[in-house]
């Protein structure tokens, strides 16, 4: 399904997924997020604990230099995948789970981050890998991302990146609720 992605420096993010009957967007503002979407089982679902700070992370990694200061701890350790090294950055932050970011020792890119959320049944995992690095005004930009989750997984491959382009404030705002399903 086609999709549209709009980010703003420090940490702001949407996603549309243009659905048949009716987009399903997600936002996070900087400071609060949500869901809307004829896929959702309520019409808008406001984000809270381990769900906002996922969209919270998600936001900074499209502008990574100030994911160094939200974690208070960090640990590092080497990992091999694909038969490729990794060097591990694992940042802690009071109240949240650890998050690992991959990066190729070759390269320096971020090859995965993997998160997890605290639920009853025990921590769940949501890894995302970053794929296709090129060149967009001398800044390397991953045009695929695979997110894995416990009961699925989604795959975006981008075909344009537009750098610095004005976005208007209302794409970062709480979206509409979505119709109630028929």
């Amino acid at each position: 399904m086609p999709l549209e992605i709009y980010a703003n420096a420090p940490n702001q993010r949407t996603t549309i997924v243009k659905m048949p009957d009716e987009d399903s967007v997600r936002v996070y503002d900087g400071t609060s997020g949500w869901i809307a979407g004829p896929d959702r089982t309520t019409p808008l679902t406001t984000l809270s604990g381990p769900n906002l700070f996922g969209a919270r992370l998600e936001a900074m990694i499209s502008f990574p230099s100030r994911i160094q200061q939200e974690f208070n701890r960090w640990r590092s350790a080497k990992a091999v995948i694909e038969d490729k090294e990794f060097a591990v950055a694992q940042g802690t932050k009071t109240g949240q789970l650890p998050v690992n970011f991959y990066f190729d020792k070759s390269t320096g890119l971020l090859k995965r981050v993997m998160r997890w959320n605290q639920t009853a049944v025990g921590p769940v995992p949501t890894q995302t890998d970053y794929e296709d690095y090129r060149d967009v005004a001398g800044i390397k930009v991953p045009f695929r991302t695979i997110v894995t989750w416990t009961d699925g997984k989604s795959t975006i491959e981008l075909k344009e990146v537009r750098p610095n382009v004005p976005i208007e404030a209302a794409r970062f705002s709480r979206p509409a609720p979505a119709r109630p399903r028929r």
